[in-house]
This record gives C-alpha cells, structure tokens and sequence, in this order.
C-alpha cells in the first residue's frame, strides 16, 4: 500500500496527495511508514523544491499575499501548493478558519493544491505534521511551497524550522511597530514585507524595521550575516509591489544556493526535529513510568509532601531512565 501511494504521489496525484498528508496529520505508523519510504525515496536536502514561509500577526494579510504569489508563481509556470495553519476547532481539531475559502479562484487549476491544517495547541505557529507534508508535496515535484503559519504573534518561531525564505509580514496599524522589535522576530526574517502600505504610517514602520536591523548582533542565532532582510512595501488588495517582493524572494533563493547554504539550513532544520521528536519520545515514556513505576510515583509523593526537592527527584528519574536504557 505504502509502495503504490509513493509512486502515485511522485506521479503528483492530487487524491494521493491529499490522502498521504492526511495520512501524516493523524499520525500513526503507516504515516512513519510514508515518511521513510518518501525519505529513502529522495533526498529533500536536495530537493529543488522552494519552501516559503509567510508569518505575521493575526488580520496582517498573509492569506491574501498566499493568493497572489499563487497567480505570479503560475503565471510563471511553476507548480504552487500551500499549507495553510489555521486555528483549530476544539470540537474536531480541524482548521477552524479554512484559509483555502481566500484561495478559491485556484481550486481548478491543477498546478495548485492548497490544504488548510489546524494548529492544534502548537504554540509555534505551525501544525506539527506540517514538516512531513512538505515532505510529500516536495516528492509530488511542486516548484513552491507556501507555508502560512496560524498567525499567534511573536512566539511563532518554528516556521524558521521549516522554510527556506521566511517572510515576515507587519502592518501599520495594529501595534505591529512594536511587534517587529520583539525577540525573536528580527532573528528569523530573511524578508520583512509591510503589507497594506497604503495605509498610514507605513514608511515610519519600515524606518523602525530598518533601525533594528542596523543593531542586529553578528553571530546571532538565526542571523545570516551575509544577507540583510529588505523591507518592502506592499498592498495585496491593490496588488502593488508584488514585483519587487518576488524579486527580493529570487534574490534570497540565489544566496541560498550559494556556498552550499541551502544545504546547511535544511541539515539544521532536520536536527531541530530529531530534538523535538526526541523531547516527546523522552516525555511519553517519562509519563508511562511515572504511571507505572511504584518507586518514582513514591518519589512524586514525596515531592508533593515537600520531602524531596524538584531537582533531586529529575536527577532520580534521570539515572533510572538511564540505568533502564542500559
């Protein structure tokens, strides 16, 4: 089964597409059985295939510019897909706002696919899942990859886990001056793009933008200090700007390819989900003995009566896990 629905998707089938990323979003083993075979299938460090990122606060536009990089991205005859992260139904854990509605002139055109995923309590502004689904879109040979992340503020970070170009996308109004200041943001832009520019107050935002960047700290985690993030102004509705956005993306494509750097930030981004697998793998078999172990539920005990200290009774269940694993 696995076998056939690899090759329908290197085939670029849209239904085994969409039934392999939902494969992924539930989970399981026959989705780690997808993943290997797509993994030994091809290499995604090599992978021609272009992952950008789109993230910014709730309401600053990124459904629409996903819609519009669609069209120049297909007027230029290249494959798209998106994934768009919405909030999630605390009924279903679905997508709650169902970003493809924004995309809908699209639905015809089989050069695109477009799937919505709930966040679910990821509090990064990506679904978890997300990573292996660039995984599949990358083997059904799409030349772009749209990741727009839930939109949660300035903690959503992981989409610098995951794309190749991350753009980040403020607006005048809404705060979004102080928003481009906080930790973290100015780190993982390798583009800032102020939509809704013909609103007030945009050039003073792209001043600030351009502020901070000039006291960027060298060495810094997420900076590339040979490449320095261009602010552009643009306004989706009226679709201005567009031009020197995919231009400004062309020309951070090029430096990526450059000296191997593309390479060297998808090798980070694969190390960074061996760590978190890793996290939950650890934390789920921790949760299991903790129900089952009587002598560390002895040692909870005695941390809620205040016997036993916190850091004592982790160095207690680090040297049992340990002596466990041996």
């Amino acid at each position: 089964m696995i076998a056939g629905l690899v090759a329908q998707i290197a085939q670029g089938q849209t239904r085994a597409i969409a039934r392999a990323i939902t494969l992924v979003d539930e989970g399981g083993d026959e989705a780690e059985a997808l993943l290997a075979a797509l993994a030994s299938a091809s290499d995604f460090l090599q992978a021609p295939v272009r992952v950008i990122g789109l993230t910014g606060s709730p309401g600053a536009g990124k459904s629409s510019l996903s819609d519009l990089l669609i069209a120049r991205y297909r007027a230029l005859g290249q494959r798209v897909a998106v994934i768009a992260v919405d909030p999630s139904s605390p009924f279903s854990g679905g997508a709650v706002l169902g970003d493809r509605v924004r995309m809908g002139r699209h639905a015809l055109d089989t050069g695109v696919f477009i799937r919505s995923m709930g966040a679910r309590g990821s509090l990064g502004g990506l679904a978890k899942p997300a990573r292996g689904a660039i995984r599949i879109l990358a083997a059904a040979g799409f030349d772009i990859i749209v990741l727009e992340t839930v939109g949660v503020g300035q903690s959503e970070l992981d989409v610098m886990h995951a794309a190749d170009t991350v753009t980040v996308v403020l607006t005048p109004a809404g705060g979004d001056q102080v928003q481009a200041t906080k930790a973290g943001i100015m780190e993982i832009a390798d583009l800032f793009v102020i939509n809704k520019a013909d609103l007030p107050g945009a050039d003073k935002l792209a001043h600030a933008i351009e502020g901070m960047l000039d006291v960027r700290t060298p060495g810094q985690l997420g900076v590339d200090d040979l490449w320095r993030p261009p602010v552009i102004q643009v306004s989706a509705v009226r679709e201005q700007g567009l031009g020197e956005l995919l231009s400004a993306m062309e020309a951070h494509h090029r430096h990526l390819r450059e000296d191997g750097r593309l390479k060297a930030r998808r090798l980070r981004q694969r190390l960074q989900e061996l760590r978190e697998r890793l996290k939950e793998a650890l934390w789920e078999a921790v949760d299991q003995s903790l129900q089952s172990d009587d002598q560390m539920r002895s040692t909870v005990a005695h941390v809620l009566e205040g016997t036993c200290t916190i850091e004592h009774a982790v160095e207690e269940f680090l040297a049992r896990g340990h002596r466990r694993a041996l």
